[in-house]
């Protein structure tokens, strides 16, 4: 979709007494498809499993279907899948009756209630336990929910968009998601683009970012960092792009936001992508922080260097994943248990940790 596709869409939206749609932003070649997709996609009501990597904008293009299509004046309602506790996900999602379990002090609706007529994100949904993916495959068969502690069964009309960051396949082919939810769920796949394929977008994105965090200063970049940005692999995407734009404003001189203030990884570390991002076929020189060259100072001690390595990769796991400990085991193929335990030998302190950020 081109950007007079996008002013023709925005109109129209106003004219029906809408609010704006979200934008996608980016001229390139994958952001044009990306949007005429979605715009095809917003026509009809099939359930959507959007597939991308961490920051890529998976809740953005499920907001940017619900508003073009025909549920617009209806709610959008996203959950994060991974963060509801086990025990009340139920009740989350359907609702429960007053004195249904211990501190159920009133009857209340659930996450399909609240988006009747509307669309409901299920973000991270390959998450979901096996005996929840149960109950919520008869809710989307049955089109019928039922409240924790009740005996009648309620009708709701909700559009199902997931989003998740490998895919549902891969969970069915590990036998930790099921077979018939993923066909119930995978109607239409959405595969969004990572920024690294997309870098010609930098210049648009770091403007309305910037013109976002900072609506009432003029901020510049110095020339230096734009070229930077080029260079850089973005694991985390647009959400990291944001979360560096966000520190260099801090340390902006005069409006100008110099490449130090920017707080990029080492190069070393920037040209290290992980393993899982690695296009097969594609060769990569990989360096390691502190490599010594025939006139570098000489090396730490091997066990100091590897507990400075190992703290400094743990840390940057929990940045990227917003300190969700069980998705940065992930990242680090460990589990939540080890990750756990490496984040106390190393002194990484978790007081700085979101309440709801704990783990599963």
């Amino acid at each position: 979709m081109s950007n007079s596709h996008t002013v023709s869409a925005a109109r129209t939206q106003a004219a029906r007494g809408l609010p704006p749609a979200p934008q996608l932003i980016g001229d390139s070649a994958a952001m044009q498809a990306l949007r005429a997709q979605i715009g095809r996609i917003a026509r009809c009501g099939a359930p959507v499993a959007i597939r991308g990597e961490s920051g890529s904008g998976k809740e953005l293009a499920a907001r940017a279907i619900h508003a073009q299509g025909e549920r617009a004046r209806f709610p959008f309602i996203a959950v994060n899948c991974a963060a509801i506790p086990e025990a009340l996900m139920e009740a989350e999602f359907f609702g429960c009756r007053q004195g249904a379990y211990t501190g159920a002090l009133h009857e209340r609706e659930g996450l399909f209630q609240a988006a009747n007529g509307g669309s409901l994100l299920l973000d991270e949904v390959d998450d979901l336990p096996l005996a929840m993916q149960v109950k919520l495959l008869r809710a989307l068969q049955e089109q019928r929910v039922r409240k924790l502690g009740g005996s009648a069964d309620e009708a709701v009309d909700v559009r199902i968009l997931c989003a998740s960051q490998h895919g549902l396949a891969r969970g069915m082919a590990a036998r930790t998601f099921r077979q018939d939810l993923y066909y119930r769920l995978n109607v239409i796949e959405l595969v969004l683009p990572p920024l690294r394929e997309r870098l010609g977008d930098l210049p648009v994105l770091c403007e309305a970012i910037l013109a976002r965090l900072a609506p009432r200063q003029s901020v510049r970049l110095a020339p230096p960092v734009l070229d930077a940005l080029r260079h850089y692999a973005f694991p985390g995407n647009v959400r990291e792009l944001e979360n560096l734009l966000e520190r260099a404003l801090a340390f902006a001189d005069d409006g100008v936001i110099a490449l130090d203030g920017l707080g990029l990884p080492s190069t070393a570390t920037a040209s290290v992508t992980p393993l899982k991002t690695v296009l097969p076929g594609v060769e990569r020189q990989l360096s390691l922080p502190g490599m010594a060259t025939r006139d570098a100072a000489p090396l730490l001690p091997l066990a100091l260097y590897l507990r400075q390595a190992e703290r400094e990769m743990i840390t940057l796991a929990l940045v990227r994943e917003r300190y969700h400990r069980a998705r940065a085991a992930r990242q680090l193929g460990l589990s939540a248990r080890q990750l756990r335990y490496r984040m106390q030998k190393l002194m990484i302190q978790e007081s700085w940790l979101d309440d709801g950020m704990e783990d599963r």
